[in-house]
């Protein structure tokens, strides 16, 4: 049975009929027919997380490492043409690139390049297989960890980027977030009149302030969220028991 096609077609948004009809097809198994949707969204998530080392299992289990904290964290990052998987704010930034079992490597030397030169300490959370060939692609300050079963693995702790830029941290902030922490929206003027351990702090205390509600949001409601749908529930802030039509 091939769980890719369950976890590309299961959408948290769907109708309650949509679900069933899908997970019956794939099943090839009308038993399911008389389950809720939060019954049968709990069905395809275990699938999932028994059968399929995708990207939104290791999410899942990354985010639960912080999620107890004092920490801040964020989904998908933007960083010049890259996103970071997950970040986490606290006294420094952290970053982890994922590469599941069903990944390649194919983008991960500019990813990791990019994470660099914007956040301190930089991890990749692999599957195991691709461990022989991320030591071998991976600069000697980045982390790597991966997971056997639901025990972390930490591989190589990460250590402070040498590559810290402040011109593309500076690349991270909107005009607002530019005025608010430096009163002008101009990088160049930035760059002349502060100081890199100035911009360093500028951008963590700004990512703290632009994601601290929606990660507010997941600690707060963590327990009620089926571990697939982490992410849209911090893309969307929008109560669990709408979603999965609990009464």
């Amino acid at each position: 049975m091939d769980y890719s096609v369950l976890a590309r077609s299961y959408k948290t948004l769907s109708y309650e009929k949509e679900l069933r009809e899908m997970y019956c097809t794939f099943r090839n198994n009308p038993e399911f027919s008389a389950l809720s949707k939060h019954e049968l969204t709990l069905l395809i998530n275990d699938d999932i997380f028994q059968n399929y080392n995708g990207e939104q299992v290791l999410k899942y289990k990354i985010a639960k490492e912080f999620i107890n904290g004092q920490y801040v964290a964020a989904f998908e990052v933007k960083v010049k043409s890259s996103r970071t998987d997950f970040l986490v704010i606290n006294g420094d930034t952290k970053s982890f690139e994922i590469k599941s079992k069903i990944d390649t490597l194919q983008r991960l030397a500019k990813q990791t390049a990019d994470y660099g030169n914007v956040f301190e300490y930089n991890t990749v959370l692999i599957d195991k297989c691709h461990l022989s060939k991320v030591i071998k692609a991976l600069p000697e300050f980045y982390g790597i960890w991966y997971y056997e079963g639901d025990e972390k693995i930490i591989f190589r702790e990460a250590s402070y980027s040498p590559n810290i830029n402040s011109r593309e941290q500076l690349s991270l902030f909107n005009k607002k977030e530019l005025t608010t922490a430096f009163s002008t929206a101009s990088i160049q003027t930035i760059l002349n009149t502060h100081d890199a351990y100035a911009i360093n702090c500028a951008l963590k205390n700004m990512l703290k302030k632009r994601y601290n509600d929606r990660w507010s949001f997941i600690q707060d409601n963590f327990e009620k969220i089926v571990p697939i749908d982490l992410q849209f529930f911090f893309n969307t802030n929008v109560d669990p028991q709408i979603i999965y039509n609990i009464n």
